[in-house]
């Protein structure tokens, strides 16, 4: 018997940032009624921007450069289904910046960027978002 994916929401909190993440699943999060179906950065105050990488294993240095300019204090990055540690040298702009970095799964940091935005904090969540894998009930076989 196969699992269905899980889908989350979230009910809105009054503190915080006036953007959070409403809802995620397989392909997807939800950042103020907007479905996101590619990789994100999203700030509490600005909302997402498209991010241009294909996958985790893509992440460079330079990609994190790019992040000092929204002056975070912690940036979160979502790898997908699975947590993915990022070597020393991909994050060292942001260890040189002394700004915290913690790498998680993309529901766990859905959840935390939504925990720590509502306390207020200077976060940055930077969203791998990965296409649904194929669902093997639905699958034809020749």
């Amino acid at each position: 018997m196969a699992l269905s994916p899980v889908t989350t929401t979230f009910t809105p909190q009054p503190l915080g940032g006036a953007f959070g993440i409403n809802a995620y699943g397989p392909g997807y999060i939800e950042v103020n009624g907007v479905r996101h179906t590619a990789p994100v950065v999203l700030h509490p105050d600005t909302g997402a921007d498209p991010f241009h990488t294909n996958s985790v294993s893509s992440l460079e240095a330079q990609h994190f450069e790019t992040l000092i300019a929204l002056d975070p204090e912690l940036v979160l990055v979502g790898t997908g289904e699975k947590q993915v540690f990022l070597g020393a040298s991909v994050l060292a702009p942001l260890s040189r910046k002394r700004i915290g970095v913690e790498c998680m799964s993309l529901g766990a940091a859905c959840r935390t960027f939504n925990l720590l935005s509502a306390e207020g904090r200077k976060v940055v969540a930077l969203l791998i978002i990965e296409p649904p894998a194929p669902d093997p009930c639905n699958q034809t076989q020749p």
